[in-house]
């Protein structure tokens, strides 16, 4: 057996070991600086070691590349409009405004909020790679569009802890994002949609809480 045809095997074993280690790691309630640093070499830096010295791909195989752009942002722009009114309907809701944002200085300095928002907008990159590039066409290549699958529960499980009513509609999201990531070819689209839609809610939060919005 070829080591290509072994690439889904090593795929899963390695995203099992990430999503392991980050599961206990981001339960530990460590400073926000050491969880970005963290998060970031376990979700890109090893995957991409692991592309480029055991398996010798190029990272464009698994969705590091824009793809068809055109297509993937249509659909990301689409599935935005569509989840704004839930956006501002839950940011009224006291479980997400306890939460939210996580950094919570972002709250009273327009320092601190551009802060967080570009170093979280670099965390979802990593995020979207690892969930829709590395282990969506790592797995495709043995699971074809099934692969959309084992990658919305991994997403799912990796949100246990946040809000209830973002905990279980992260399984859909990750479908969803599945979908626009095979479609377009590339991770990229995902990760426009995810950052839109957390930077967007951060500050729909904020409003509420100042009874700005409402």
């Amino acid at each position: 057996m070829g080591k290509s045809r072994w690439t889904p095997v090593f795929t899963g074993i390695i995203s099992l070991a990430v999503l392991c280690f980050l599961f206990k790691f981001n339960k530990g309630g460590h400073a926000y600086d050491a969880y970005l640093v963290t998060n970031i070499a376990a979700l890109l830096w090893l995957p991409m070691v692991f592309l480029f010295f055991a398996l010798r791909h190029e990272p464009a195989g698994y969705g590091f590349t824009l793809g068809d752009f055109r297509t993937g942002m249509t659909l990301s722009g689409i599935s935005f409009v569509m989840l704004l009114p839930l956006l501002v309907i839950a940011s009224r809701w006291p479980q997400f405004q306890s939460y939210y944002p996580i950094y919570k200085q972002a709250e009273f300095s327009l320092a601190a909020f551009g802060y967080f928002e570009l170093t979280y907008g670099m965390y979802l990159f990593c995020w979207e790679f690892f969930f829709r590039g590395f282990m969506l066409f790592g797995l495709q290549r043995l699971m074809g569009w099934w692969t959309i699958i084992p990658q919305a529960l991994a997403f799912g499980i990796m949100h246990a802890g946040k809000p209830g009513p973002e905990f279980l509609s992260s399984f859909g999201a990750g479908l969803i994002l599945g979908i626009i990531a095979l479609r377009a070819k590339s991770f990229v689209p995902c990760f426009a949609l995810h950052w839109a839609a957390a930077f967007t809610f951060d500050i729909l939060i904020i409003l509420a809480k100042r009874g700005v919005l409402f």
